[in-house]
């Protein structure tokens, strides 16, 4: 019996000729949208299938696939799940991409906050009011990072942090002693190292410990000079609550690449605020991120072809292989 993959994404095509030159034997198929998955589960039942987050595939539909019980292995695009819902609930193993990105999302929060530091968001503004006025700022050294969440790209956005002279304080379940953090706590420890933060920068996974994990109680002991950043999940923040702080100036800006609904709808309040720096939640997605993602996924097909372990295995579910 062959083996079939199922690769859901709304440019899977990209992916076949690299995966199909390498494996020659495994037929590769494709989903665009929830018909197409809900079609191609019922008519191929893959063994195998390499899951995108991505807006033209619901949560649901692909909560329904990796549910089948033909599935035996799933790998997820990027480092976040919890389009997959309640891993607990699965039968199958989980592996996703875990740092394979993490070095370029630390790239752009570094980015953003030498953006937010320095003012260029407030100069452009200026520009396109023709007006020429000079903005003090203070360098990056010095100030204290607050990392709530020391995984790769926790860890990489430390040492980009400590490049440019930053104290960093890490934020983790557990207390461990890490080269890229100039301190590690636990998270009772955030009320008396929020308000010492000049940037607080969340890297957390999302589930239902996290939903809303940063909230008004948090902003409150955040001081009125300090930054925001949320590259992790939109629902990790209580939105309104944010938005409240960024027009009330109780904090002095923030950059987002996540939101509670994406696509961001042109209702939200988000889109009118000065102090706001956003993208589409794409700041890890280098022009060659499909490659990076397929070549380590075609790493892992080859390992459970062989019957040997998965990397970033992250449920083991009823199978083997982690």
């Amino acid at each position: 019996m062959g083996t079939d993959v199922l690769v859901i994404h709304h440019e899977p095509d990209r992916y076949f000729n690299s995966l199909s030159d390498r494996f020659p034997g495994v037929d590769f198929h494709s989903a665009r949208d929830n018909q197409d998955v809900a079609e191609k589960m019922a008519r191929i039942r893959p063994q195998v299938i390499f899951s995108f987050r991505c807006d033209s595939i619901s949560t649901a539909a692909q909560g329904v696939a990796v549910r089948d019980a033909c599935v035996k292995w799933v790998q997820v695009a990027g480092a976040g799940y919890d389009h997959l819902g309640n891993l607990d609930e699965l039968l199958c193993v989980v592996t996703n991409c875990a740092g394979v990105l993490s070095r370029f999302q630390a790239e752009t929060v570094i980015g953003a906050m030498i953006n937010l530091n320095f003012g260029f968001f407030r100069y452009q503004q200026q520009q396109q009011e023709r007006l020429y006025r000079k903005l003090p700022w203070r360098s990056l050294e010095g100030q204290n990072l607050l990392l709530i969440g020391l995984g790769h790209i926790g860890r990489a956005v430390a040492r980009n942090a400590r490049y440019f002279g930053m104290q960093v304080t890490a934020v983790r379940s557990r207390i461990e002693d890490s080269p890229d953090a100039d301190r590690v706590c636990t998270p009772d420890q955030l009320p008396e190292l929020l308000p010492q933060a000049d940037f607080v920068s969340l890297h957390l996974p999302y589930n239902e410990k996290t939903h809303y994990f940063f909230n008004a109680a948090m902003f409150a002991k955040m001081k009125e000079s300090a930054f925001f950043i949320n590259t992790a999940r939109g629902n990790i923040v209580d939105e309104e609550v944010l938005i409240a702080a960024l027009r009330e100036g109780s904090i002095r800006g923030a950059y987002l690449d996540v939101f509670s609904e994406e696509p961001l709808p042109l209702s939200s309040p988000l889109w009118q605020l000065g102090n706001l720096i956003m993208s589409p939640h794409y700041c890890d997605s280098v022009a060659d991120w499909h490659d990076r993602f397929a070549s380590f996924f075609a790493d892992n097909l080859q390992s459970w072809l062989a019957d040997e372990g998965l990397q970033n295995c992250i449920h083991r579910g009823g199978g083997m292989g982690c």
